[in-house]
């Protein structure tokens, strides 16, 4: 074994001491049988200078480590300078931009983001940048503080209605125009408010303006539709050509006229047209026209791929089509989730069974790690070791930002496994499904992108609430991409993204005060009881229960139970009409699949993570 490997292996034996927790009593009369991180605790030489930089003000310093490079110390220093309010508005300004430009991007980070825009706002405007300004208080609406900010900046009432309307503020943009003649803001305004009488009027001012804008053709077709005036509609629909199928299918259903809704939806090419165009004709036990629709559909690339293929298939059995049956299977995809229904394995690799792959081979025979990986492994456990948990991230996340800039795939994976050790989970998965996408079908990259993410965590709610670790990884998975800080637009937080309604119920389901629901210990135990609670709810049936987690059990239940799907699985996929859900249920169960298959044993809560152990989980 050379040297290098040598020591990459001597940091990792020191790193998992650290991760477990362990203390060590250095043995007397030999002080060099551990590390030093072990008796004096102190941050690593670059570290070091930017702390004493940090604490003795110094802001030039700063500023020189700061313009130094592109490491993740620069980026540490920008930041403290653009905080820094001793600090003149446009000195911080720059030094935030500088922090920007370095910063590695997290569009689930919806909160942090926003308050760095903000920020720039603000030093901008006290800059007397009053472009940056309003750029950045434009980006950052809806928000309340960008909100009123805005308003105090643009003067000029045009463009403070449309920033105001591309916001979805539609009646602020209203406001905004103060009276003045705008129809390109006006009419969208209106119909989005459900004012079509109003809203008709502006769009055939904006033609009047601009005879034969598309735009403004296709909104006064609309406005005519919602005001149920039919003629006029399916005139103006009809001189729209192919940008008309759409609202022509639907007058055409609303007069009864079935195969023309029909063949107008077809016509549209669009695939959750025809999917609702195949739902008309189910509707009236159509099934056989239905079918090649669907077939249609399932030969595409949209989400409703699978679903249709799997739909042709039940249809194709029922009415004994046989060539249409076997096409239909041939168009679901391998693992997916209506293939396993059918019988079919998960996507991922058997890891008692098959063969590893390249990079798994490598971690097992070769004797010479990534470069890349070599040279910032030291550093990072180091800063690991003296407590600077979030400056080891984010020397990883630099240094493998750089590896797939620069293709470096081996760089990546054991970066990756790094970061995870560390219990960074959202970009070293992020990395390692971008892999997966690019054809390295390899077991280490498998279960980087399907981590056992807070394994001791996890496996301790789960036997606490007789669940599968691996049903909360799958949800977790889906739900925050493993990002413990993200909030959806619809307000849910954390890990297992639970409501804040749902997140104080499940508080008085454990008979105490709500927790933080940014906590990862906290999200993950109250999304384990409210998975715990939908299993006994839904009888033990996952797909239910899955369903039940994104639409709510209120809606999955009296749908199920329906007369129309009177608890007929397939019935029950076809009729899911939140595609969301839909394909919600679908991945998820995918996901539970692939954990299952991945972690034989440990998913299925049969061994605890002690027992399983890194090395085992690897090899």
């Amino acid at each position: 074994m050379n040297q290098s490997r040598a020591v990459l292996l001597l940091l990792a034996l020191v790193l998992s001491l650290v991760l477990a927790g362990l203390w060590i009593d250095r043995p007397s009369g030999d002080p060099q049988l551990l590390p030093a991180a072990f008796t004096e605790p102190r941050l690593p030489e670059p570290y070091a200078e930017l702390q004493h930089a940090r604490e003795s003000g110094d802001t030039a310093a700063l500023q020189a480590i700061a313009a130094a490079d592109d490491s993740y110390r620069a980026y540490l220093s920008a930041m403290e300078l653009a905080i820094d309010e001793r600090l003149e508005p446009a000195t911080r300004l720059a030094a935030l931009e500088r922090a920007l430009e370095l910063r590695v991007d997290d569009a689930l980070r919806r909160a942090e983001n926003r308050e760095l825009t903000l920020l720039r706002a603000e030093l901008a405007a006290a800059a007397g940048d009053d472009a940056t300004a309003l750029a950045a208080y434009r980006e950052a609406l809806p928000d309340a503080r960008a909100l009123e900010a805005f308003l105090g900046l643009e003067a000029d009432p045009y463009r403070r209605a449309a920033a105001l309307q591309s916001a979805g503020l539609q009646a602020r943009a209203l406001e905004a125009l103060g009276g003045l003649t705008a129809p390109s803001i006006e009419a969208p305004a209106l119909r989005a408010l459900g004012r079509y009488d109003e809203a008709l009027d502006a769009y055939r001012r904006w033609l009047a303006e601009q005879p034969g804008n598309a735009t403004a053709l296709l909104g006064e077709a609309w406005c005519l539709f919602y005001l149920g005036r039919d003629d006029e509609a399916t005139a103006a629909f009809a001189a729209l050509g192919a940008d008309g199928h759409y609202g022509l299918g639907l007058l055409a259903n609303r007069a009864g006229r079935i195969d023309a809704a029909v063949e107008h939806l077809v016509s549209t090419g669009r695939a959750d047209l025809m999917w609702l165009a195949t739902g008309l004709l189910e509707a009236r036990d159509r099934y056989a026209d239905a079918l090649p629709v669907y077939l249609r559909i399932a030969r595409g690339s949209s989400a409703y791929a699978d679903d249709s293929a799997y739909r042709a298939y039940v249809l194709a059995t029922r009415l004994e089509d046989g060539a249409a049956a076997q096409e239909a299977l041939a168009l679901l995809p391998a693992g997916s989730f209506f293939a396993m229904k059918l019988g079919g394995a998960p996507a991922a690799p058997d890891p008692l069974t098959e063969p590893v792959g390249a990079l798994s081979d490598a971690a097992l025979t070769a004797d010479q790690p990534s470069e890349r990986a070599l040279a910032v492994t030291p550093l990072a456990t180091e800063l690991h070791a003296v407590g600077e948990a979030d400056a080891a991230v984010g020397e990883l996340l630099f240094a493998l930002r750089e590896a797939e800039a620069a293709g470096d795939v081996a760089a990546v994976v054991e970066l990756a496994e790094l970061l995870q050790s560390f219990d960074e989970y959202r970009q070293s998965v992020r990395a390692a499904r971008e892999l997966l996408a690019a054809g390295h079908d390899d077991l280490r990259v498998w279960r980087l992108a399907y981590p056992p993410a807070w394994p001791l965590t996890v496996t301790e709610e789960a036997a606490l609430n007789g669940i599968e670790p691996a049903l909360i990884w799958a949800v977790m998975r889906q739900e925050s991409a493993f990002s413990p800080v993200a909030v959806s637009r619809s307000g849910a937080q954390g890990l297992m993204q639970v409501m804040p309604t749902t997140w104080d119920w499940i508080g008085e389901l454990r008979g105490e005060e709500p927790g933080d629901p940014f906590d990862v210990r906290s999200n993950i135990a109250y999304g384990a009881t409210y998975l715990a609670w939908l299993l006994r709810y839904f009888d033990g049936d996952e797909e239910l229960v899955i369903a039940g987690y994104n639409g709510g059990q209120g809606y999955v239940n009296r749908l199920f139970r329906s007369e129309w799907v009177a608890e007929d699985k397939d019935e029950f996929y076809r009729e899911i009409d939140r595609s969301e859900t839909r394909e919600y249920l679908q991945i998820v169960y995918e996901n539970l699949a692939v954990y299952r298959q991945l972690y034989p044993g440990l998913a299925q809560g049969e061994l605890a993570w002690s027992d399983f152990g890194p090395e085992r989980a690897r090899n």
